[in-house]
């Protein structure tokens, strides 16, 4: 009988030892799930999956310093600090929920303080404890000069557990923030060999390279992260702003949608994703996302700034009038950009207000003169609305920022001095336009015209030369584009000049030339009766 007893107390001993082992790893189990959670961004399941866990378990104190943890890492530090404190009063001797605390301060930029929590728990640990190693060490790692103090704790665990993968992971990252990217890969290599279940690892790694702005690489291991686990959700996060980097605008909206899915704070995000549309020149879809944020009450200049920009961009002028006008009644007036005048004076040019857009841009121009396309949009705004002697001054300040000046910048510049009469000036100009642009006829029209005003009997056939030249190109194809209508000017000249040198047999076959090509030519007609 005797014997019974005591083989139902070695069963019951060993069932409660089962059932306690079981429980540590159902603990065990939902913690790690907790923190792949945070690891993709899913703070709020993560939340729910301890919140389950502490009611199942609530004796057990770890559960609170995860809980606490990912509270902290979503900036609800007022329920973190809830949360270790309960915690603590459950169980003062277990070291874990200590290190939260100090997390606390250390999130508080509070270092001094942080020091006495850490070294409690380093103490109730005995400094063998893995957990609380790695604990202290991320706790510092939110300050890069901590980064060092960090590393040592991690070189501790390891020596007590060179298996563990976490450690690593958490090496990695110190050597990061410490700009080491060789030892940081190395790491985090390590770590993906002993959890090759764990995308973070190759996530870690993707950064590192991100850093170096090696984004093959990045994109190989981000890649590899997500080939690992489909639905890491920070993975698709950063190839977004990968392909943003890259200007690969449809790229960078697709991997953004995948982590708009996953995350569980989508609407945080959306501005993020309007402005990866407004890249890939989606502005119907990208101003959707816009009017939605636009209508909220703390709505930031920068969200009406870029729905300004991509109204315009999707050709909705007045809209962007109207959001242009809101940016500009809210946004500090010292906190507005260059871009910002030169797109408005875009959007005015479109609204048929030159004078209004010149001001816009000659507003940007003051923030940043070094903007070669905007100034000649000035230049340009001016002589189309003739004011020539203006567009000349707007033209030689183009010609300071553009040192290389475009050969259309010489054609307006030359007849902006034409029309003023500066013909000497606008000779020049020309004689520049011609060497740049050689083989099309309006280079020798104006040079022809200009030369012409010059020698305004032709008695020096200063602009013979240039007419010739006209006639030779135009020749091929004189009905082609307004081929016609030069060929008639140079022919009228060339009749008139040789007409001033007594050649009449030849003036006469230039004037017969005009009337081939226009046969109601009243000029034309009455210089061939007189010829006659």
């Amino acid at each position: 009988m005797k014997t019974c007893i005591e083989f139902m107390k070695r069963i019951s001993v060993m069932a409660a030892v089962l059932v306690s082992g079981f429980s540590a790893i159902a603990q065990d189990e939902e913690i790690k799930k907790a923190e792949r959670l945070l690891d993709k961004d899913q703070s709020g399941k993560a939340i729910e999956v301890l919140n389950q866990a502490i009611t199942t378990y609530p004796a057990v104190t770890k559960l609170y310093y995860y809980l606490g943890y990912v509270q902290l890492a979503t900036g609800e530090n007022g329920q973190a600090l809830k949360t270790f404190e309960k915690g603590v009063s459950l169980n003062d001797k277990d070291a874990i929920n200590h290190v939260g605390l100090g997390a606390i301060r250390m999130a508080e930029k509070k270092p001094t303080e942080a020091k006495v929590f850490f070294d409690k728990a380093l103490a109730l640990g005995k400094s063998k404890d893995v957990a609380v190693l790695q604990a202290v060490a991320e706790a510092y790692l939110v300050d890069a000069k901590f980064a060092e103090t960090a590393l040592k704790l991690l070189e501790k665990a390891k020596s007590l557990d060179p298996n563990n993968p976490k450690t690593y992971m958490l090496m990695g990252e110190a050597d990061l923030l410490q700009n080491k990217g060789g030892p940081a890969i190395t790491n985090c290599e390590r770590a993906a060999r002993l959890d090759p279940s764990n995308a973070k690892p190759y996530y870690n790694i993707a950064r590192v390279y991100m850093r170096s702005q090696n984004f093959t690489l990045a994109e190989e291991n981000f890649q590899k992260a997500i080939s690992i686990d489909s639905e890491f959700t920070l993975a698709y996060k950063e190839l977004g702003e990968l392909f943003y980097s890259l200007k690969e605008g449809e790229k960078a909206v697709k991997a953004y949608e995948s982590y708009l899915k996953l995350t569980d704070k989508p609407e945080q995000e959306k501005l993020r994703y309007a402005f990866f549309l407004f890249l890939a020149k989606n502005y119907a879809k990208a101003n959707e996302v816009f009017l939605n944020l636009s209508q909220k009450p703390e709505v930031t200049p920068t969200t009406l700034r870029y729905y300004s920009y991509s109204l315009f961009e999707a050709g909705d002028y007045a809209g962007s009038q109207k959001m242009f006008e809101k940016y500009f009644s809210i946004i500090e007036q010292d906190k507005i950009e260059a871009y910002d005048y030169s797109y408005y004076g875009k959007l005015l040019q479109k609204l048929n207000q030159d004078s209004l857009a010149i001001i816009s841009f000659q507003k940007s121009l003051t923030l940043n003169q070094d903007q070669a396309d905007i100034a000649q949009l000035v230049a340009e705004t001016l002589f189309k609305t003739r004011k020539y002697v203006e567009a000349i001054t707007a033209y030689e300040a183009l010609f300071k920022i553009r040192k290389k000046p475009l050969s259309m910048d010489y054609f307006t510049l030359g007849r902006a001095f034409y029309n003023t009469n500066q013909f000497e000036k606008a000779d020049t100009i020309f004689q520049k336009f011609v060497e740049l642009q050689p083989k099309i006829t309006v280079s020798y029209l104006w040079a022809g015209r200009t030369k012409a005003n010059l020698d305004p009997d032709a008695t020096g056939g200063l602009a013979k030369p240039a007419y010739e030249k006209l006639i030779e190109l135009a020749s091929a194809n004189a009905e082609t584009n307004g081929n016609k209508r030069d060929l008639i000017e140079a022919y009228k000249y060339m009749g008139y000049y040789h007409f001033q040198k007594d050649e009449l047999a030849l003036s006469k076959s230039f004037w017969q030339k005009v009337i081939e090509l226009d046969p109601n030519d009243t000029q034309a007609i009455e210089v061939l009766k007189e010829l006659k």
